[in-house]
């Protein structure tokens, strides 16, 4: 019998605002959050960038890690990610540079090419700069040339000095990708590749674009090796039938913005009383399948054989419960039925 290494896990936040909740209180509730992933043993507390969602208070990702990196001391920070068509990259650059400033060596950025958002939010975002007429991989040349001021020949902005000046600020690069076309780019620019299963829960995809990137790496200096991080959304609770329960407000949230609906994050009574059509309930029960949900020995164990079935080097979950402190309770959880499944099938082998 093989024994596992242990499986680094990280965590993904979306900055919920449930019903009845304050956007005050959500970031403080995220910033509680941030810590507890540092005290059960998280290794990375990464925000998404989405915009025009009232259920969610994660549209600027730089705002709330600049405030979890005075929470926090040792875990990584970072955008899971950066949806770099609505910025420009040296704004980028710039901002990432300072929370290295605020967090030395324990910075991430994520990138990612969807807008995060619908598409006439999107335009809204990138206003009369045309952002959108730049590909991916041109912007994402223009971000390290910034970052790390060495520029290529030729290259129009030459000389620009991406504040704050000084060596070893600009973070390791993640492409995000829920395809084959993030591997490519990732292997290409030497940074690592996260797999938003959460959002295509295809596990035969996952793998081949993991291994395309693996075949195809070009070792870069925050890279020397390929590394691999799988994202999954995760509800679980002490038993099978209250992670069911808390699982509910995913799938009505899910629902609502399928209908281009911005409210707050369901709480569980909302999504219970919610009078649901027949075509409504078998939408959002379909998402709900795309998350995994159970007890901490179910999750562990899925978990687990998603890393495998992926080549995962690292997991990170989107533990998608609207209360604060159920969401917290659920990050210790996680990892500890995690780590007790690693410690059985030692003590087995």
């Amino acid at each position: 019998m093989s024994v596992p290494s242990p499986l680094p896990l990280s965590v993904l936040d979306l900055v919920p605002v449930p019903l009845g909740s304050s956007a005050a209180e959500s970031v403080e509730a995220a910033l509680a959050y941030a810590k507890a992933a540092e005290d059960a043993g998280y290794e990375r507390y990464w925000v998404a960038e989405h915009h025009n969602m009232g259920a969610l208070a994660s549209s600027v990702p730089l705002a709330v890690l600049s405030a979890a990196s005075q929470r926090t001391s040792r875990i990584r920070l970072g955008s899971g990610g950066v949806m770099l068509p609505n910025h420009a990259p040296l704004s980028v650059a710039e901002g990432y540079r300072l929370l290295s400033a605020l967090a030395p060596d324990r910075v991430d950025l994520g990138l990612g090419r969807a807008p995060g958002t619908d598409g006439r939010t999107a335009r809204a975002l990138r206003g009369a700069q045309g952002l959108m007429e730049e590909s991916f991989e041109r912007q994402l040349s223009d971000l390290m040339a910034f970052g790390t001021g060495r520029y290529p020949a030729g290259h129009p902005f030459a000389g620009t000095v991406a504040a704050p000046a000084g060596e070893g600020l600009f973070p390791p690069l993640w492409i995000l990708s829920s395809s084959g076309y993030g591997a490519h780019v990732a292997a290409k620019a030497g940074a690592g590749l996260a797999f938003a299963w959460h959002i295509n829960p295809d596990t035969a995809q996952a793998r081949a674009a993991a291994d395309a990137y693996r075949r195809a790496f070009e070792p870069s200096d925050a890279f020397p090796q390929a590394r691999v991080l799988v994202a999954a959304s995760v509800v679980t609770a002490p038993t099978a039938e209250e992670a069911e329960e808390l699982s509910l407000p995913l799938g009505l949230m899910f629902l609502r913005l399928t209908r281009g609906e911005s409210a707050p994050y369901p709480t569980v009574a909302e999504a219970k009383a919610y009078p649901y059509t027949p075509q409504e309930r078998a939408l959002a029960d379909s998402m709900r399948r795309r998350a995994i949900i159970g007890d901490p020995g179910a999750v562990a164990a899925r978990l687990h054989a998603l890393a495998h079935d992926t080549a995962a080097d690292e997991l990170i979950v989107s533990l998608n419960i609207p209360d604060p402190a159920q969401r917290r309770e659920a990050l210790k959880l996680v990892m500890d039925a995690v780590r007790a499944q690693e410690a059985q099938t030692l003590s087995l082998a």
